[in-house]
């Protein structure tokens, strides 16, 4: 069972200084408020144990908003577009890019830097999607002067690629999801929204978690049914029994969620095979059970939860496959009221 330890440190370069390093901070921004860029704001993240290669995160900000994606490439000929940098903020050391597939002895030994891949995608205006690549565990606490001569341990530094809203008051907020991957946890951060004349410094901790199992507890009451259900098996397990599915779960290729079926997982979670029903008319799904009521369309991303209209995360849309509508797993199981948890390793939901 991998375990993956991660140091994860804000780091603000102003004026080509490095000023603050903190868990959850940064707090000396320059004229953040009038829409400059936040581009030489960064954060730093020390892996101790293996990522797998094309796993994910998603940063949100709050009062941000993000680069367009062709400011992140590189491609805009527009100059005056906020954010404008000529190369974009793609990983780029020493020539060598990341095309988000290559694993790590193909893209690190090509330079002498220990800043490892990542690639940006720009998921709306307020989130970021990153993926990384996979340092593998013999180079944990280990320079990577093996592979290309460099003498520092492996990092990735990604860029806060955005702006402050102009609409906005107050503190821009960040905080970072693990998308179901194989990263399972991260500290939040803040990018105060003012001109600070002194920079605070907060101690750096190292946070501890297992790498195969990230939760999410929601107001709900613990449910008394169990189900199971992993990437690319045609089973799902409720309460220790197997059920067959039409098809299995997997990764949804525009947003990098993992689908899980809607009928066969809210019938297993809430124990009432009649709990289910479909519109073929709007192509609706409608969960009901106790006080509540849940609807998912194909090919939208708002779902509605007693008649209130919910955008999913990372631009998500439930769809068809088989005859049978998938949708987001961690959505599914907070709106049910169910505990929800990842096993990464072997890529299994879990429901309870």
């Amino acid at each position: 069972m991998k375990k993956l330890f991660l140091m994860l440190a804000f780091v603000l370069s102003l004026n080509s200084v490095a000023y603050a390093y903190s868990t959850s901070s940064i707090t000396k921004v320059q004229h953040l408020k009038d829409g400059s860029s936040l581009a030489n704001a960064s954060f730093e993240i020390a892996p101790h144990s293996e990522v797998e290669t094309g796993s994910s995160i998603i940063i949100s900000f709050d009062k941000a908003v993000v680069f367009s994606q062709e400011i992140l490439d590189g491609t805009s000929s527009n100059k005056d577009e906020v954010g404008y940098k000529e190369g974009g903020y793609q990983y780029n050391e020493n020539g060598v890019t990341w095309n988000g597939k290559d694993g790590f002895f193909d893209v690190v030994s090509k330079t002498n830097t220990s800043k490892l891949p990542y690639y940006l995608r720009r998921l709306n205006d307020y989130q970021l999607q990153v993926f990384l690549i996979n340092l593998p565990n013999m180079y944990v606490d280990s320079s990577l002067s093996e592979v290309n001569g460099s003498s520092r341990n492996p990092y990735y530094s990604i860029p806060l690629v955005a702006y402050a809203d102009v609409n906005g008051n107050g503190e821009v907020t960040m905080s970072v999801d693990s998308n179901g991957s194989s990263i399972s946890s991260w500290n939040s951060g803040s990018v105060n929204n003012s001109l600070a004349t002194e920079t605070t410094t907060d101690k750096t901790t190292e946070t501890t978690t297992e790498a195969t199992t990230e939760e999410t507890t929601t107001n709900g009451s613990e449910l008394e049914n169990k189900v199971i259900v992993q990437i690319g098996s045609n089973d799902i397990c409720v309460n220790g029994q197997k059920v067959k599915i039409d098809h299995p779960a997997y990764i949804q290729t525009s947003s990098s969620s993992t689908m899980i079926p809607l009928r066969a997982v809210s019938q297993g979670v809430i124990g009432n095979e009649e709990c289910v029903s479909y519109d073929a008319n709007t192509k609706t799904a409608i969960i009901k059970f106790e006080n509540k009521e849940l609807r998912f369309q194909t090919g939208s991303n708002t779902a509605y939860i007693n008649g209130k209209a919910v955008n999913m995360p990372n631009g998500v849309k439930a769809e068809i496959k088989n005859s049978r509508m998938f949708v987001p797993y961690r959505f599914l199981g907070e709106a049910l009221g169910a505990k929800v948890s990842w096993n990464a390793e072997d890529k299994v939901a879990y429901f309870n």
